[in-house]
């Protein structure tokens, strides 16, 4: 009995051990995290990823590039993502030569300051106004916003069309009328802002290598990950989409300012336009399993199966959302571009030139 007491007490003392020891390497990470923070800033304003511009009682990451002496000032806007810079940085150098290029980002996000405040259209917007003002841009601006930015994009073109030059909207999300806009779930995200939070963002096994990068730009990617994915201001902007979609909708004034919608997801005018863009894609088999739901067919018969739903969805998407929007909004062309929602990406040349001829 002696011996079952000693062995359980010798139990007992190697898991309190292991306990306070992973109680210790959870303060630890969390520790380090804290203090490395504003070393991650440091090294994006080092190597040009941030330039910190008050707007108040926080700051915004506002990085001016390209010809400041330049005949435009496009403002890029970004979507519900992350390192926008460096993913667009092989189509906005065809832009940097003749035009000043600025990289605005909300609060949250890429470095900027994060803030509890709900994101709200007139928010982002007023604040954005200020960062230029502060960071010395001159007005007119080209207001390029991709995807969520669109939104914003759109009620400041809307609500101070005297400040807009032009606004080239990359396959932008569209405000539209919701009946009854509620907040979006967002309990996917919460991993990430959970695992952000308590620091483990700086152990390796959550770095991100990206080929194309170098060994600054694949850090400098990561560190916006991380200090945008932990902010409350990214978890409420997603949050707050179809509550400021519609917001929006409902404050659209359609006015003079010439306005370009470059459609890559919604283009696709037949199955067979999709299919000669999935033969090309890298993402196809991606492609295949998002749209596959429900099949039931045989593996010759799949490919059609996706290419027909991916097409309908286009379809209603064009017809239903962005020639509704393009046509309250004013003064709005559409030109299709078929492809991914990062056609910037795998296509840099020709979005640029869609660009220059449109602002020619």
């Amino acid at each position: 009995m002696e011996v079952v007491k000693k062995i359980f007490k010798v139990i007992l003392i190697l898991v309190l051990a292991l306990v306070i020891l992973a109680v210790l390497a959870l303060l630890g990470i969390f520790g380090y995290h804290r203090i490395m923070e504003p070393k991650h800033i440091e090294f994006m304003e080092k190597n040009g990823y941030c330039d910190l511009v008050s707007v108040g009682d926080h700051s915004l990451n506002v990085v001016k590039t390209g010809n400041e002496n330049g005949k435009h000032r496009i403002v890029v806007l970004h979507g519900a993502g992350y390192g926008t810079m460096l993913e667009m940085k092989d189509f906005a150098k065809n832009l940097q030569e003749d035009d000043q290029v600025i990289f605005l980002s909300r609060p949250g996000y890429n470095g900027s300051d994060d803030i509890k405040d709900e994101i709200t259209a007139e928010l982002v917007v007023e604040d954005c106004r200020k960062a230029l003002e502060n960071a010395g841009v001159e007005k007119p601006y080209v207001l390029m916003p991709h995807s969520l930015g669109a939104i914003y994009a759109s009620y400041w073109v809307s609500k101070y069309p005297d400040e807009i030059e032009a606004m080239v909207n990359l396959d932008g999300v569209c405000p539209q009328p919701v009946e009854s806009p509620k907040e979006q779930d967002v309990s996917d995200m919460m991993y990430l802002y959970k695992l952000e939070r308590r620091g483990f963002c700086e152990l390796p096994i959550f770095r991100i290598e990206h080929p194309q990068f170098t060994e600054t730009e694949e850090k400098a990617f990561n560190y916006m990950i991380w200090l945008t994915v932990g902010s409350d201001a990214f978890i409420s902007d997603s949050k707050n989409s179809e509550i400021n979609g519609s917001f929006v909708w409902n404050e659209l004034v359609p006015n003079d300012v010439p306005k370009l919608y470059l459609s890559f997801t919604s283009s696709f005018r037949s199955a067979d336009e999709v299919r000669e863009f999935l033969e090309n894609s890298e993402l196809k088999q991606r492609y295949l399993d998002e749209y596959s739901a429900g099949f039931t067919g045989s593996d010759d018969e799949l490919i059609d199966y996706v290419c027909g739903k991916m097409f309908d969805e286009a379809k209603r998407e064009r017809e239903e959302v962005v020639e509704p929007y393009a046509e309250k909004i004013g003064n709005c062309k559409i030109k299709d571009m078929p492809g991914d929602h990062f056609l910037y990406k795998s296509k840099p040349d020709e979005c640029a030139e869609a660009v220059l001829d449109f602002l020619k």
